[in-house]
């Protein structure tokens, strides 16, 4: 199961609605990849300059005033740096996902961000994120994190995404923890394997989602039963609710 939260953000003329954005952004993206081929065909390194920005703003119809801007969609581009983003501090939304980014960096001055979406890039360390005191969604999916850092700096992190990385052990996971907020968790498709994990899961004061298909935990015995019967808050679990019903046999057997 996939849970996505889509900020939409303003225009100059109104706020649109959800199914018209997504047809927009199918096409802002057709022609994003477009314009890209035909920079790289000049021999021109895609980069986040202000001009570039200020074009961008232009073309999608956003405020050539940085700051009165709260979405900016940088996707699909071939960025390798994040950059020149300082004038942007009106941000609630950021998409940089689908690029060649390595590195998190330069956005501190992002106060405002509550969603940041970095997945299907070249990361392999969460770093950099502490100015983001408000953020409330991270998409980390598609990279090459193997250790889960620094999220504790998050107080406000709601939801984290993060399938299809090189998670294998507990101490990949342990920060976790101490993620007070942290309701949504969808770590599908790494290497988690230890049953031990669960030791991490069960003490997250308020996780209700989660998701663990494609590791290899999800094939020990009794994994359903024994996540539900430890996560007492859990709504969710893989591509299933969790029912009052499953809830209470677990936890019956576990009395027997």
């Amino acid at each position: 199961m996939v849970i996505t939260y889509v900020y939409i953000g303003r225009s100059k003329s109104s706020y649109i609605s959800t199914i018209n954005n997504n047809s927009n952004m199918s096409l802002r993206i057709t022609e994003d990849l477009e314009e890209n081929e035909t920079e790289a065909k000049k021999g021109l390194e895609l980069r986040i300059t202000k001009e570039v920005l200020r074009k961008h703003c232009i073309k999608h119809d956003l405020y050539t005033t940085p700051h009165l801007n709260d979405v900016l969609y940088l996707h699909f581009k071939g960025y390798k740096y994040i950059k020149n983003l300082e004038d942007y501090t009106g941000l609630k939304c950021l998409w940089l996902d689908h690029n060649r980014i390595e590195k998190i960096e330069n956005l501190d001055f992002l106060k405002d961000l509550k969603c940041l979406y970095l997945h299907s890039n070249k990361i392999s360390k969460i770093e950099n994120l502490s100015g983001l005191q408000n953020l409330d969604t991270i998409n980390l999916s598609n990279n090459s994190i193997a250790k889960l850092e620094h999220l504790d700096s998050l107080p406000n992190l709601c939801s984290l995404y993060i399938t299809n990385n090189k998670l294998r052990s507990v101490e990949d996971i342990t920060i976790l923890k101490d993620c007070k907020k942290l309701s949504i968790l969808d770590a599908a498709n790494n290497n988690l394997e230890h049953e031990d994990i669960l030791q991490i899961f069960r003490v997250m004061p308020a996780l209700k989602v989660l998701t663990l298909i494609g590791n290899p935990v999800v094939s020990t015995k009794n994994y359903r039963k024994n996540y539900i019967k430890s996560c007492k808050l859990l709504t969710h679990l893989d591509e299933w609710p969790v029912f009052s019903n499953e809830r209470n046999k677990a936890e019956q057997e576990d009395v027997n």
